[in-house]
């Protein structure tokens, strides 16, 4: 017995390996393909399913499309009522696994199919001179070992029927659906859960019903997925996953107090299409059935729960010091992940005008606000950190590489202003600060208005020498008052510091622009308006980074 489990779970775990290098394989193959696809192809209703369907056929993971769906929503790039429509539409995709393990996995001789692809794959993967082949090759080693699972997983459930009779018997629809849901819970995958329920089914070890039953299950389990990524996430990604909940919850329990009648239906259908004799394919019809019957049940309830959700999940989006595009979802997928931090890193900068606005006078405000901009920049460092072990391109990783520039210079700012309120703390202590005060006010309200409209162009900026002349201007004022002897030592120093440490702050500003210019070019943004500013008395952000000790840092190495 324990070697028919091991055989059962050594071929589970080819399934799921040949799994993964489709899904990686056609994923990094697509490139910014699947952008272009779920921007254009996701203009009505019909269009979305069509699109979540296509695209979850063509990769072989409703997850993949489920966290594409997720990113674009949160950068702008795909509306919510469309992208419910995607979610769904990736629902009835999936089933294509079933239709693929039922007609080829039990069909074909797996050494005459799965061998030759798995060498031609293999053979592409490493001598193509191509990236995109390179990975399509894998995604054909993956086919290969993806049939090899299946042979051996119904090699030892064939086995295994033999010994337990539950077919005999019979199993109770509620246990069968709870089997279901804790497998697909466990893999964290439903066509890993499909084709244990169909190879079971195959080798006599369930009946119909109760394979069935576990279909139902393995389905409601897929929000498991969806429920774990709302963890940490922007409000926008937990409102999609509370509609891939709502969907696939509402479809398992329709298709339990339908079961009896939909079965019949299923029959009937498998005999019109000549499948009455072929058990797994008939399971696999009754998936896509109960899966289109829910597509059927969402049409009129879908924008009733789009505006439902839409009212849902705001608090954090008030939030300054939450990340608002970026969260863990978009970190697999690099096409969505640049244009969320093109948009994070626009909305961080957008504040950054308004914190010189009122230097060199020490706010207390100042240091909540620069809080919440720091834990904003680590949670854009955490991100590109994650990101950056994924399978990049040449041209993605150059992506990310202008995200980090922008991170350091924005870093390096926000040193020189934690310095700045420092020293404006210490020159309201003297006596003649009225003497330099107005000055270092002029230059900083020049400054901050400069900036200002450097962000209104997204990048656009002026030359520096706009404001080197108001900063030498500035500087002569100062010195010019010191030497007539109306301002102290101490003061005087205090005050060319403030420059010395604003005129830094501005050519990090500009590197940091330069940058931006650039990352918004590369992942071609739609043009619109800069993101509004959030409020300026947040709510205490929800998300926690590690602390950073980043210290003096060299600014030509940050260009």
């Amino acid at each position: 017995m324990m070697a028919l489990f091991s055989t059962a779970l050594g071929g589970l775990g080819l399934f799921l390996l040949g799994m993964w290098l489709i899904t990686e394989g056609l994923r990094v193959a697509a490139g910014t393909s699947l952008s272009r696809l779920l921007s254009s192809w996701t203009r009505s209703r019909r269009r979305g399913l069509f699109a979540g369907a296509f695209l979850t056929a063509l990769v072989q993971s409703s997850s993949a499309v489920t966290v594409a769906a997720l990113g674009f929503v949160n950068t702008g790039l795909l509306r919510f009522e469309r992208a419910v429509w995607v979610i769904f539409g990736s629902n009835v995709g999936t089933t294509l696994t079933a239709w693929l393990v039922a007609l080829v996995g039990f069909k074909f001789q797996v050494d005459v199919l799965a061998l030759p692809l798995i060498g031609v794959g293999a053979g592409l993967r490493v001598f193509a001179p191509v990236d995109r082949y390179r990975n399509l090759g894998m995604a054909l080693a993956g086919f290969g070992i993806l049939f090899l699972g299946i042979e051996t997983l119904a090699g030892g459930f064939d086995a295994l029927g033999s010994k337990v009779t539950l077919a005999e018997t019979g199993q109770p629809i509620w246990l069968m659906v709870g089997i279901g849901i804790v497998l697909t819970t466990l893999m964290q995958s439903s066509s890993a859960s499909m084709a244990i329920v169909l190879t079971a089914l195959a080798g006599g070890l369930l009946d119909f019903q109760g394979a069935a039953g576990a279909v139902i299950g393995a389905n409601i389990g897929t929000t498991s997925t969806a429920i774990l990524a709302t963890l940490g996430a922007t409000a926008n990604a937990r409102r999609l996953a509370s509609a891939h909940v709502l969907f696939n919850l509402l479809t398992g329990v329709v298709a339990l107090v339908l079961l009896v009648p939909l079965t019949h239906l299923v029959f009937w259908l498998a005999g019109h299409l000549h499948l009455a004799d072929d058990p797994t394919s008939t399971l696999a019809l009754f998936h896509t059935t109960f899966n289109a019957l829910g597509i059927l049940l969402m049409w009129p309830l879908e924008p009733p729960m789009s505006r439902f959700l839409l009212r849902r999940f705001q608090q954090r989006q008030r939030s300054v010091g939450a990340l608002q595009f970026l969260d863990r979802n978009v970190v697999s997928l690099p096409e969505a992940g640049s244009v969320a931090l093109f948009r994070e890193l626009e909305r961080l900068m957008l504040l950054y005008p308004p914190a010189v606005q009122e230097l060199p006078e020490y706010r207390q405000a100042h240091a909540q606000a620069a809080g919440q901009r720091r834990l904003v920049l680590e949670g854009i460092g955490d991100y590109l950190a994650d990101a950056s072990r994924s399978s990049l391109t040449e041209v993605q990783a150059d992506m990310f590489s202008h995200g980090w520039r922008i991170q350091h210079n924005l870093s390096n700012m926000e040193d020189a202003l934690q310095t700045l309120d420092r020293n404006g703390l210490e020159l309201a202590r003297q006596p003649d600060q009225d003497q330099v005060a107005p000055v270092l006010k002029g230059w900083f309200a020049r400054v901050r208005d400069r900036m200002a409209d450097d962000m209104s162009d997204a990048g656009n900026s002026e030359s520096f020498d706009a404001y080197r002349q108001d900063y030498d201007l500035a500087k002569q004022e100062i010195l010019r008052t010191g030497v007539s002897g109306k301002l102290g030592r101490h003061s005087l120093e205090v005050a060319l510091q403030d420059l010395s440490l604003s005129r830094r702050l501005v050519e990090q500003w500009h590197h940091a622009l330069s940058h931006l210019r650039v990352l918004k070019q590369m992942t071609q943004v739609p043009e619109e308006g800069p993101p509004a500013p959030a409020e300026a008395t947040p709510a205490p952000a929800e998300a926690t980074h590690q602390d950073s000790t980043n210290d003096t840092r060299d600014a030509d190495a940050s260009r």
